[in-house]
């Protein structure tokens, strides 16, 4: 696992209209804590921490320079992001640690490879893109790569197919689905029936025919999506 120096600072006031102002002004409000000792209030800036998190990514053991030259050992424990503007950065839990003692901690999912399944026309799904493993800090991978290139329709990968070090324990279920390809989705295409010859109203003429070509046409139902019910 990654190591990585991140300098913050004390953070002085508290509350919700107090972590608005500090983030206009561009800083992320942060709690760190664990290990029995004192929950310490930070805040660190926003910019340093989003290019901190493009370097490294959220699964780095982090050398935490909280001031006064004193240094912890942390990791993330939780980033909180805005719903809409994921780019914002609302507020960050960090959790100390031993490098001697083991960590519950997630490692991101990198699927490699192109199902053939895909290929014939299924569509690939990535419900679980992160497994919880427990093992020592410096024994945590930076991702895990699961390997869909074999996929075909209907096909699955679960959390007791991953073939990881023995020292690494997975805490997810193991009938859990990582990966998928499920069937293509089915347009039924509908006819337009076709006028009889000699049908009423065809070839009308006069008043009549006028009236009927001022009429709007209703417009043509060329295909519709398969619904839930079309299934039952």
């Amino acid at each position: 696992m990654l190591q990585a120096k991140l300098e913050v600072q004390h953070r002085e006031t508290f509350g919700k209209q107090h972590a608005r102002t500090l983030r206009r002004e561009g800083i992320v409000p942060a709690v760190l804590y664990g290990r029995a000792q004192d929950t310490l209030t930070i805040q660190l800036n926003a910019r340093t921490f989003k290019q901190f998190l493009r370097t490294y990514g959220e699964n780095v053991i982090i050398n935490m320079d909280v001031g006064n030259g004193n240094t912890e050992t942390v990791i993330i424990k939780e980033i909180q992001r805005h719903p809409v503007e994921k780019h914002t950065l609302v507020h960050a839990d960090f959790i100390r640690i031993s490098l001697d003692e083991p960590v519950t901690s997630g490692v991101p999912v990198v699927l490699e490879g192109s199902p053939v399944g895909v290929q014939e026309g299924g569509v690939l799904e990535f419900p679980l893109r992160q497994i919880t493993v427990h093992c020592l800090p410096m024994r945590i991978p930076t991702d895990i790569s699961v390997d869909v290139s074999e996929l075909d329709i209907g096909d699955a990968i679960h959390v007791s197919d991953l073939s990881l070090d023995e020292d690494l324990e997975i805490i997810d279920d193991p009938q859990r689905i990582i990966a998928t390809v499920s069937q293509p989705r089915v347009v039924l295409e509908e006819e337009t029936p076709e006028a009889e010859e000699g049908e009423e109203g065809e070839g009308v003429e006069g008043e009549e025919g006028e009236e009927a070509a001022e009429q709007p046409s209703e417009p043509e139902i060329i295909s519709r999506r398969r619904s839930d019910d079309d299934d039952e």
